[in-house]
């Protein structure tokens, strides 16, 4: 079996007008006593992917084509080709299927044709590796082109010529079917009006229901004015000509203008996450804390003398926190107290049990300045998660730092516990709770334009990823668990 493009299949037919007849007189016509002659074909089964989006290479896997005899037997058979009409931004594709025994003999069907931006209203990524190599690598960079298409003519981009790069990203993430991948571009480029830079990060989302924990959490970011809070844009993926569903595009977490805008060199930039597997690391003295560090970047490990800035800082921090004159041991000139309670409060808020272990926790600290917390990023433990994959939004009681989940596990949850052991600290979250309490109830409102901008793009990522639940029924899951999480906060934070 062939696929043809319709003007291939002409020529084709056209040859086998003029040479095939004697053949298929042998084969069709040939009395063996039981005057059994092909008289049509039909289709069977259809293919089993019968949607596809534009720039998708069509699969004829699962067509069956069945030759039809005129004692009304039926045979499957191999020998035909297809061809394939004129392929639409959106609609029908028609596809006939000719017997190459007798080319008079023809049978059709439709594949059908939805472009994201149509049906979806969403921009569109089109990724073509080099060669179409698949991206199997987290820490190798392949080559490809890439195409942004968007209803907003200001947000369409095209990079041709292999310049720019992809490789996968993540840690349990990359483990999962739907796979999370980094893009480096030759030259700062700026996506969707941002501030240009090389580094961009494509999150999958996989674990989600909804794909809003972690545009709620940024958007919480911005509302509290936590600095540095990454910007999200939802896009279709299309790697290679196959769909790949609904992803969040944002900035990559690192230093530069743009992103964590502190001094490149005299300040820092760190990661606490017990996965502890990047150079430059170490862990601090008196909590044990991993911490990876991301900049500055002076090409060495953690012990290093160049390094020795941001040890000091963190490890006086804690000497202060474990010191036996708390909360009156200066620990408030070391960090920003008020920085920290908006940080751990959205984490509260969304229940994010991860801040415990500590995993995909960030903090900084710039020349002069104390340190601070942030950005926020990766919330997909968070919203009652019980760590299945799959489930959210049953489980809604806990604070911050003593989930019952990954309860004990790690490092992270005697640190950021020590803070509620100042009156001040808990006098000045229960401020802050009351102060920003109506914009956090209206989350919803947030929850439900997102839906709306979504739902069809949701629905074409279910196509793509069978076995997701319905879209609808999470997003009213997740507002009812906003409602319940808010009210339990609301009543122990004001105790």
């Amino acid at each position: 079996m062939r696929v043809m493009t319709f003007a291939a299949a002409a020529a084709c037919m056209a040859m086998l007008v003029a040479g095939c007849k004697k053949d298929r007189t042998d084969k069709t016509d040939k009395n063996d006593g039981n005057d059994k002659r092909l008289v049509s074909i039909e289709i069977a089964d259809n293919p089993d992917k019968m949607s596809y989006l534009p720039d998708e290479d069509f699969d004829m896997t699962g067509l069956v084509v069945k030759n039809v005899y005129s004692d009304n037997s039926r045979e499957r058979t191999t020998d035909y080709n297809t061809v394939i009409g004129d392929v639409p931004e959106s609609g029908t594709v028609a596809v006939t299927v000719v017997s190459t025994i007798d080319n008079s003999k023809t049978a059709g069907f439709e594949f059908s044709v939805s472009n994201p931006d149509v049906r979806g209203g969403l921009p569109t990524l089109y990724i073509n590796t080099q060669n179409g190599a698949p991206i199997t690598s987290k820490d190798t960079y392949i080559k490809m082109d890439l195409k942004l298409a968007s209803n907003i003519s200001a947000n369409c981009l095209e990079k041709t010529g292999l310049k720019d790069e992809i490789r996968g990203r993540g840690n349990s993430t990359w483990g999962n079917p739907k796979k999370p991948y980094r893009i480096k571009f030759n030259k700062k480029t700026s996506l969707f009006g941002l501030e240009e830079a090389k580094s961009w990060v494509l999150l999958a989302d996989w674990r989600s229901p909804t794909f809003l924990q972690n545009a709620i959490a940024f958007e919480l970011g911005r509302r509290f004015g936590v600095p540095f809070t990454n910007h999200f844009q939802h896009v279709n993926l299309v790697l290679n000509g196959q769909y790949e569903g609904l992803y969040i595009l944002t900035e990559q977490v690192q230093v530069g203008k743009g992103r964590v805008d502190i001094d490149e060199n005299a300040g820092f930039l760190a990661e606490l996450d017990f996965y502890y597997d990047e150079e430059p690391k170490f862990t601090t003295g008196g909590y044990g804390l991993p911490i990876m560090i991301k900049s500055p970047e002076l090409n060495g490990v953690g012990s290093d003398a160049g390094y020795a800035f941001v040890r000091d800082a963190l490890n006086a921090l804690e000497t202060a926190m474990r010191s036996s004159s708390f909360p009156n041991s200066g620990y408030p000139d070391l960090i920003d107290v008020d920085n920290l309670v908006d940080f751990l409060m959205i984490n509260d808020i969304l229940m994010n049990f991860e801040l415990q272990m500590p995993a995909s926790v960030y903090m900084y600290k710039n020349v002069g300045e104390k340190i601070k917390m942030g950005p926020l990023w990766d919330f997909d433990c968070g919203y009652g998660y019980e760590e299945d994959n799959s489930t959210f939004f049953n489980e809604y009681d806990g604070r911050v730092g003593k989930f019952r989940r990954r309860d004990n596990a790690g490092t992270g949850q005697a640190f950021f516990l020590r803070f509620f052991d100042d009156p001040a600290f808990v006098a000045r979250y229960k401020a802050r709770w009351n102060a920003k309490y109506a914009d956090i109830q209206t989350i919803p409102a947030f929850i439900d334009a997102r839906y709306d901008e979504l739902n069809k793009s949701m629905a074409l990522n279910g196509q793509r990823w069978t076995g997701k639940a319905n879209y609808a029924i999470e997003i009213s899951r997740m507002k009812t668990w906003w409602g319940r999480r808010i009210t339990y906060l609301n009543m122990e934070i004001n105790r």
